[in-house]
C-alpha cells in the first residue's frame, strides 16, 4: 500500500490490496507544499517517517463496501501494532520513498504550447461594494449539467484570492467583441474599483459585480477550491445565469481575435 504525494497536489492511493507494505511516496516539490500535503494525511516524523490516519487510508482505498478489504486492512493495522508502528493517537507509521526527478517539459515549451489551444475570454467578479475585485480568465470551463457547475483556474497568488474566498461566491461573464476596454482595464488597473470604471456593470441580488451586456453571466456559490500545481481549481455551483446575442472572442497565441465562420 502506497500513498502517493503528487508534485501536482494530488494524493491518492496506490496498490490498495497490499497489506505487507506501507510507504508514502513522494514527488519533487516545495517544502511548503509538501508540509500542507503531509498535513492532510497524517504527521511528519523527521525526513524519514509519516504518521498516517487510518481513516485517510480507508477514504483514499474507495473501498468501503468490500468487506475482504477491511478484514485485510484489520489485519495490517494489528501486525502494525504489535510491532509498536501505531502511536497512542491510532496513527500508523510510513516510510518516505523519494520520486526520482519528473521527465516533463520546459516551461517555455509548455507556455508555447498553450499558447496554440484558442479559449473563450470572461471577467471572473466577486467582492461587494468598494471590495470588488476581478481578473480575466481563459480557463472557463463547463463540469456538470446537473447539479449545473462552472470552474476556472487562478494562480494561486492572484490579488483577487482572499477576496473571492471569503466572499465565496463569484460571478462568470463571459466577454464578446464589444468588450475590449473592460479586458484592458482588468489587464491593467490595480485590483478594486478601478477595473470596473469600463462596462455595464450592476449588482445582482448578493451585490455581485454583474456585466449586463456579457454573452453569458453565471452567479455561483463556491462549491470547492483545490490546488494544483501552482493554480487553485475554483468549482462554482450555478445559482442565476442570463445571455445576450453577441460575437465572443477567443485567447489566441497571446492574443485576442474574432471569431469568423469557415468558408463552406
Amino acid at each position: 500500500m502506497r500513498v502517493h504525494l503528487s508534485n501536482c497536489g494530488s494524493i491518492s492511493l496506490m496498490d490498495a490490496h497490499n497489506f505487507r507494505a506501507l510507504d508514502v511516496l513522494i514527488e519533487p516539490q516545495p517544502e511548503p507544499q509538501l508540509a500542507q500535503a503531509l498535513t492532510r494525511i497524517g504527521t511528519r516524523d523527521g525526513d524519514s517517517h509519516v504518521w498516517l490516519f487510518p481513516q485517510v487510508l480507508r477514504f483514499l482505498a474507495c473501498q468501503a463496501a468490500d468487506s475482504e478489504w477491511d478484514t485485510g486492512f484489520a489485519a495490517m493495522l494489528a501486525y502494525a501494532q504489535q510491532h509498536g508502528w501505531v502511536n497512542t493517537q491510532g496513527q500508523v507509521r510510513a516510510h518516505i520513498t523519494l520520486a526520482a526527478e519528473d521527465q516533463v517539459v520546459s516551461v517555455a515549451d509548455f507556455k508555447a504550447a498553450m499558447r496554440a489551444l484558442p479559449a473563450g475570454i470572461s471577467a471572473v467578479t466577486t467582492g461587494q461594494g468598494k471590495d470588488v475585485a476581478g481578473m480575466i480568465v481563459s480557463s472557463l470551463t463547463s463540469i456538470s449539467a446537473e447539479p449545473p457547475m462552472v470552474g476556472f483556474f487562478a494562480h494561486s497568488a492572484s490579488s483577487m484570492g482572499d477576496t473571492l474566498l471569503q466572499t465565496g461566491k463569484f460571478v462568470a461573464n463571459v466577454l464578446g467583441e464589444e468588450h475590449s476596454q473592460i479586458i484592458a482595464s482588468f489587464l491593467s488597473q490595480p485590483q478594486g474599483e478601478a477595473r470596473f470604471k469600463e462596462g455595464r456593470w450592476h449588482s445582482s441580488e448578493h451585490q455581485l459585480p454583474v456585466l449586463s451586456d456579457a454573452l453569458a453571466s453565471m452567479e455561483c456559490d463556491i462549491v470547492c477550491t483545490h490546488t494544483l500545481g501552482t493554480h487553485k481549481l475554483v468549482v462554482g455551483k450555478i445559482r442565476k445565469s442570463s445571455c445576450n446575442s453577441a460575437s465572443p472572442v477567443v485567447n489566441f497565441n497571446a492574443s485576442t481575435h474574432k471569431l469568423v465562420p469557415l468558408a463552406a
